[in-house]
């Protein structure tokens, strides 16, 4: 049953990643068996008080991670931990901040997992990624219920002078994009660009003579979703922007 009438229906719910939680399941109880084997002979009251707090600390992780659900709902997302519930509204939704990487192991790739953490406008913080199964598309349905109003947002920001902060990147209508110096819009050939994407994993730009060239990784990236949004629209002149040299 959903938690919250009051965020409309349920279009989808996430339960916990299947290969985050057998590993949790296998140290959560791999690491008790041992600490027993190495105190079991022993006599001594406090090496079997270590050993029974590590074993309720690994149950409640195991627990924690299987417990743990997503809903997605027409007007926001809601969550259930061992805590409780939880619930954040889409137009309550400040910063996504969400990336995807690869393991491997000698070179033998074990799969791609994501980090996704949410941040509210009171300050709530909601870190899933590797704890929810399908978490690309978790952060995919996200990103299509809160780009219309964050980009709105930040188109009024920039209207009104102001400095739109991505985390890792700041924009500027006037002065141009910020990346530990700021790369001035009449610097950035659009048209020449040899590369631009954003994706999963990293936000790459690059232009010709290299006069503007960033390869950041999406994580460190706020609201992603709506700085590609924003980019496309400059390149394509659909926003203006200050290109006169002063």
């Amino acid at each position: 049953m959903r938690p919250y009438h009051a965020l409309g229906r349920v279009v989808r719910s996430f339960g916990p990643n299947i290969k985050t939680a057998i590993a949790v399941v296998l140290v959560g109880t791999f690491v008790p068996w041992l600490i027993y084997v190495l105190v079991v002979g022993l006599k001594v009251a406090f090496a079997w008080i270590i050993f029974y707090s590590i074993s309720v600390g690994c149950g409640l992780l195991i627990v924690s991670h299987l417990w743990f659900r997503v809903w997605v709902h027409e007007f926001g997302i809601s969550y259930r931990g061992i805590l409780g519930y939880g619930e954040i509204r889409w137009g309550d939704l400040d910063r996504i901040y969400f990336g995807s990487y690869t393991v491997h192991a000698h070179y033998i790739p074990l799969g791609t997992f994501y980090r996704l953490r949410l941040i509210s406008l009171h300050g709530e913080k909601l870190s899933l990624g590797e704890r929810i199964g399908e978490a690309d598309e978790l952060a995919n349905l996200i990103q299509s219920y809160t780009l219309a109003q964050m980009y709105q947002k930040v188109l009024r920001q920039l209207e009104n002078g102001k400095e739109v902060n991505f985390g890792r990147i700041c924009i500027n209508r006037k002065m141009g994009i910020r990346y530990h110096k700021w790369f001035f819009w009449h610097e950035i050939r659009w048209k020449q660009l040899n590369g631009y994407s954003v994706s999963d994993s990293h936000v790459n730009i690059a232009g010709e003579g290299k006069l503007f060239k960033v390869n950041i990784p999406t994580e460190k990236i706020a609201n992603v979703h709506v700085l590609g949004h924003l980019l496309d629209g400059v390149r394509k002149g659909t926003i203006h922007v200050e290109t006169r040299i002063r």
